[in-house]
């Protein structure tokens, strides 16, 4: 075809029909054109079809990430629920007229700290890329962004809370004789580390808790301790409900896009 057109070219200019080879010419450049702008076309819609795609693929990536944030939050759920509930029957026995003092061993020794796991390795690929953009709803994308700054957080509230109000109270307990140390021969806590130790029986750490409690300004101070315990559980029980209801939301957001694209 190039041959056919170098000839008719060639052929116009030998006959000094400059008019005809003048139109013939802004065809042959018109043609080029309209070429490369359908080149471009094809190439702007391959694209659009990778990046789509790839898309689909984060979205189902995030999801599956959702599935087991879920069940990391579930899991905390569990562990600040069954914290809360020790503090809570910690307090009725301290609030009896003779406090037993091997009861309040048993559920305040158990009142152990959990740290909160996020998972988002979609995400942070995502936003160290600079694939987020590759979301093209702009809502969805706002969305996730302000999902995963709850995640955070999430765990940045309940870091600084075991770091803090949580730790100080089991150095409570043990400074202040609220437990009996040696009521359990091994502790396993959050995350699964295990605090074994082989103990010994102390027949009189009993009476050495029991005669604290009858000081009032002591049992005050442990009153308030194991209260202050207990409404931390409460609060990450809060932070973990509204995320659990997030999760859902957000899980129902992105397939809802994913079926209707």
């Amino acid at each position: 075809m190039f041959r056919f057109f170098r000839s008719l070219r060639q052929s116009l200019i030998g006959k000094n029909q400059s008019g005809k080879y003048l139109k013939y010419a802004l065809g042959e450049i018109v043609l080029v054109v309209i070429g490369i702008l359908i080149a471009l076309q094809i190439n702007t819609w391959n694209e659009g079809l990778v990046n789509k795609k790839k898309e689909k693929e984060y979205l189902n990536n995030l999801i599956e990430d959702l599935k087991t944030q879920e069940n990391l939050v579930n899991t905390q759920i569990r562990h600040e629920a069954t914290m809360r509930g020790n503090c809570e029957k910690a307090l009725k026995y301290l609030n009896a007229e003779k406090i037993p003092g091997d009861s309040v061993s048993k559920y305040l020794e158990t009142v152990t700290r959990r740290t909160f796991v996020v998972n988002d390795p979609t995400f942070q690929d995502l936003k160290s890329s600079g694939n987020i953009l590759l979301i093209k709803d702009s809502d969805l994308r706002k969305k996730i962004l302000s999902f995963y700054q709850y995640l955070d957080y999430s765990a940045l509230v309940i870091q600084t809370s075991n770091e803090t109000s949580v730790a100080e109270f089991r150095h409570f307990l043990i400074n202040h004789s609220v437990v009996n140390v040696n009521y359990l021969d091994s502790l396993t806590v959050a995350g699964g580390v295990n605090f074994t130790i082989n103990t010994v029986e102390v027949p009189w750490a009993k009476s050495i808790q029991e005669e604290k409690f009858r000081d009032k300004n002591h049992l005050f101070k442990v009153l308030n301790r194991v209260a202050a315990r207990g409404r931390t559980s409460s609060v990450h029980l809060d932070l973990m409900n509204r995320l659990q209801k997030r999760i859902e939301q957000m899980r129902q957001e992105m397939v809802d896009y994913i079926n209707q694209s």
